[in-house]
């Protein structure tokens, strides 16, 4: 009986060692297919991985270049709104300098005038084809009258023809209404000046012997009673003569501009000091 208890023993001993070899083989294929399963695992899945990995940096990327986009966007926008709004700022700082510039020359040109004037601006033409009558900002409350001569720094512009109480109707010397005494500055050689076209017209009752050339200037002679002497009219910028006529035909260009008119004077009709 000892003798089969101790055989059993050893049996069962063995059984024991051997399950524990077994179990210890077992996990040392299990390691070894599971180290030949993961470099199988890495060999398939690394370029999948890779791929993933520059999918999700390219996202990213586009995703901050996006988020960059829409800051760039709003900036052009600012951007955009600023220089428009710098460019409104420009354009009346040139447009306050162009009438600094013409009001100056005005200024100047008012000293030269021996009689008190009246600054007033242009608000408005004759609806005919060229202009014919201009609307001045000054009225009978600002001393206009009737027949005031209208003038401003390049020469005469015309006379009042209607007055309101804040505003006047101006008669311009182009038109075919209008008759201003003028002569040659030259020669001295008169007549009236009746115009006929937008800063044009002709000088009357100029003799068929009176010396006359081209780009001569007449200015008003003070004969009409309305403009005072030497203000300037035009350039002598056509002539012809007939032999059945005992004048000649000059044409003048005014040396005012009445498509760009905008400030003139009033010239009132008290004179400061006596006209020579």
């Amino acid at each position: 009986m000892l003798f089969h208890k101790f055989i059993n023993d050893i049996i069962l001993k063995r059984k024991k060692e051997a399950y524990l070899v077994g179990l210890v083989l077992i996990l040392i294929f299990l390691n070894l297919k599971f180290h030949s399963f993961k470099a199988i695992w890495f060999e398939v899945s690394g370029p999948v991985l890779k791929g993933l990995d520059r999918l999700w940096y390219c996202l990213e990327t586009a995703k901050e270049r996006y988020i960059e986009l829409q800051h760039v966007k709003k900036e052009n926008v600012r951007l955009k709104k600023e220089i428009f709004t710098l460019k409104a700022k420009l354009a009346a700082c040139e447009e306050i300098k162009k009438t600094n510039q013409r009001l100056e020359a005005l200024l100047k040109f008012k000293k030269k005038i021996y009689y008190p004037t009246l600054g007033a601006r242009v608000i408005g033409y004759s609806p005919e084809f060229f202009p014919r009558m201009i609307f001045i900002d000054q009225g009978s409350k600002d001393g206009v009258g009737l027949n005031f001569p209208i003038v401003c720094k390049d020469g005469a512009v015309g006379e009042v023809a209607a007055v309101f109480p804040h505003y006047a109707k101006v008669l311009l010397i182009i038109s075919s209404n209008s008759h201003v005494a003028v002569m040659s500055e030259r020669t001295r050689t008169q007549g009236i000046f009746v115009g006929n076209g937008i800063n044009q017209g002709e000088v009357l009752y100029i003799r068929a012997d009176a010396d006359v050339k081209k780009g001569d200037l007449f200015v008003t002679s003070g004969m009409d009673g309305i403009f005072p002497k030497g203000i300037q009219v035009g350039q002598v910028i056509g002539i012809s003569k007939s032999k059945t006529s005992l004048f000649q035909k000059v044409i003048l260009k005014t040396r005012v501009d009445f498509t760009k008119l905008e400030e003139v004077l009033v010239i009132l009709k008290s004179p400061r000091v006596s006209q020579k």
